[in-house]
Order: C-alpha cells, then sequence, then structure tokens
C-alpha cells in the first residue's frame, strides 16, 4: 500500500516500532534466560517490564489517531535479533555469552532510540502533543537502558577476556 501523506508515514513508522517493541520484548525473555550475571539478569527484567509500558504508550499513540493498533513487521528488529541469537549460540562460555547479551541489548536500544526520534519528529509534524509526549517518555526509557549497559559491558567483557 503506497504510503501517501505525512500520517500514513507516520502510521507505518509507529507499526513497525509497535512490532520491533513486541520482538526485542520475546528476545530480551530469551537473553535473560540464558544470561550468567545477576545484574545484566535484572537489568533485562527491568527493561522487559518498561517495554510492556512502551507498547501500552505506543497502542494509546494509535487510539490519538483513531488507529488500531497494528504490527508492520520491522526487519531492522528481525536482523538484530537474529545476529545475536547466533552469536549466543556460537560463544562457549557463559562469560562470553553475558558479554554478547550486553553488546546486543545495546545495539537494540539504539536502533530504537532512531526510531523514536522519527517518530517524534513525526508527532511534532502532525501536532500531536499526548503522542510527542508519550514517544519521548519511550526514548528516554531506550536511552537510559543503554546508557546502563554501555555502563555494565566493559566489566562483562573483562570477565569474558
Amino acid at each position: 500500500m503506497p504510503i501517501t501523506n505525512a500520517q500514513e508515514k507516520f502510521v507505518h513508522e509507529l507499526a513497525d516500532m509497535y512490532d520491533a517493541e513486541h520482538q526485542f520484548l520475546e528476545a530480551m525473555g530469551r537473553m535473560r534466560e540464558m544470561a550468567s550475571d545477576e545484574s545484566l539478569r535484572m537489568m533485562l527484567e527491568e527493561h522487559m517490564q518498561q517495554t510492556e509500558e512502551q507498547i501500552q504508550n505506543l497502542e494509546e499513540v494509535f487510539a490519538e489517531l483513531g488507529e488500531e493498533p497494528k504490527r508492520q513487521e520491522c526487519m531492522g528488529a528481525k536482523g538484530l535479533i537474529d545476529e545475536g541469537a547466533r552469536m549466543m549460540e556460537e560463544v562457549s562460555s557463559p562469560e562470553l555469552r553475558d558479554s554478547v547479551i550486553a553488546g546486543a541489548a545495546t545495539k537494540a536500544e539504539h536502533y530504537e532510540m532512531v526510531g523514536y526520534a522519527d517518530l517524534i519528529d513525526g508527532a511534532e509534524m502532525l501536532k500531536k502533543r499526548k503522542a510527542l509526549r508519550l514517544l519521548e517518555q519511550n526514548r528516554e526509557q531506550e536511552s537510559s537502558a543503554a546508557r546502563r549497559l554501555e555502563r555494565i559491558a566493559p566489566r562483562l567483557g573483562r570477565a569474558a577476556a
């Protein structure tokens, strides 16, 4: 279906992010189960809860637009998840796996931050104030999760070495 105006583009990107959040939530559950580092496991658990809230926020954005929540397959999220899963299967120790998990999760957070930045621009252009507030909240949670992962990654890398 062709995209013919700014609102259609925004809804398409919103559906893409809605799918990405669902994919990442499922992937974080698998990562949490495979992680051996307790602080990494706790961080993933906390972000899973945030991701559930983010999904609800996206549903509210759909509602503000008068749209039903729908998922547009996010190939970027799928690719990041597939790449991380393949590496997690190939590592030879729990310490290396933790380092891989932290790296894969950080990549996902940065991907989401860029996606939310685009959505925020769209919400501003369409003058959707509630959507703007919800999307900014989601982006801040993604930024916070990325910072936390970036702080823990060096310790996990040293443990793997």
